[in-house]
């Protein structure tokens, strides 16, 4: 990968900028979580609350962590779903109108791989002051079961959210009271075999999508009717981003100019758009997977205060029997901040 050179003032500017309210409590250096069988698959920092939102895989359900404490203080369950063997959790974000957007998707879609897609895939919204599911919807019904693979979400400053596929490539926009949940956009032919979109994010009147398919990214217009996918060029850092694609993240601190987008393998890529537009993007390196060697799978990534975190999922855990997962405990959160730095110089 090829690394780009800014100015020491511009550099500084962007280190120096936050979007984060000053009343959550900032940390530090690598951590752990100790929580059985937490295995997380995506995550969301709530400023509100000074707390850290992961969907916890295997169980469907989503955890609730307090970076002040170092620890799960609570469990949200989806009742009639959560528990479900056939069921995963995904996607995990928080939308305008302060509700908990959650995808539980059919297991089996990336347990094969995109050869098997049948189950049923849905967006739950939580009311997180009600404390309570507030509605559900089925995501498979919209496409008849063509398209599955749901993992990633997104909204606009309606309240509507974009629920990204990946076998094949599909976003389904879901309007803000879950009346009404429509094909935004759908990869055609649908071969399900493909592996295609993997993570998406909001600049504000835009949508920026990983695409697993050739590794790059692709830009959507939100106020579109439908979406219409734009490839965003590399002007540095020739070819795919990467192979293993995962999930998508703009830290705060960085005001939507740097994009860092996960590789299972590799670790985390980082992008840059001087302006933050997104019509070009600087690829200006990778920050390596430090637990491949683990079994460690990178998965998503996580600013709390002004540090930025990566998320690593152990697929390869044995199940504990009688349960829906492996029998770890402990699940590090490892600081990648002073690397994402370096790469910015």
């Amino acid at each position: 990968m090829h690394r780009s050179l800014w100015s020491f003032s511009l550099s500084a500017s962007l280190a120096l900028s936050s979007c984060l309210p000053k009343g959550c409590p900032g940390v530090k250096g690598d951590l752990t979580i100790d929580s059985f069988q937490l295995y997380p698959e995506n995550t969301d920092f709530d400023a509100k609350r000074c707390v850290a939102y992961f969907s916890v895989l295997y169980n469907a359900t989503v955890a609730v962590y307090d970076p002040s404490k170092n620890a799960v203080v609570k469990t949200l369950a989806i009742p009639g779903l959560s528990g479900n063997p056939l069921l995963h959790s995904s996607g995990v974000q928080v939308d305008p109108r302060d509700r908990l957007s959650i995808v539980i998707d059919a297991g089996s879609s990336f347990d094969t791989g995109g050869q098997n897609i049948s189950g049923d895939n849905f967006l739950v919204k939580y009311g997180l002051k009600d404390d309570r599911v507030l509605w559900r919807t089925n995501l498979t019904a919209v496409t008849d079961g063509v398209y599955s693979g749901y993992q990633d979400i997104e909204h606009d400053e309606l309240g509507n959210t974009f629920v990204l596929g990946t076998f094949p490539s599909s976003i389904i926009r879901v309007s803000a009271d879950g009346k009404q949940a429509t094909p935004w956009y759908l990869a055609t032919p649908p071969d399900h075999t493909v592996h295609g979109y993997s993570g998406i994010v909001n600049i504000g009147k835009s949508l920026i999508v990983s695409d697993n398919t050739d590794g790059q990214l692709y830009k959507f217009d939100i106020r579109a009717q439908k979406g219409t996918p734009v490839r965003i060029p590399l002007s540095s850092g020739d070819g795919a981003i990467g192979l293993n694609l995962d999930g998508a993240y703009l830290p705060p601190r960085y005001s939507d100019k740097v994009l860092l987008i996960s590789d299972n393998v590799n670790g985390t890529y980082v992008l840059r758009s001087s302006d933050g537009k997104w019509n070009t993007a600087e690829n200006l390196g990778v920050i390596p997977n430090s637990l491949l060697s683990e079994g460690g799978t990178t998965v998503a990534s996580l600013q709390i205060g002004e540090s930025i975190y990566t998320v690593t999922e152990f697929f390869g855990d044995a199940r504990v029997p009688g349960t829906l997962a492996g029998n770890r405990t402990s699940f590090p959160l490892v600081d990648i901040t002073s690397q994402v730095q370096s790469l910015l110089k």
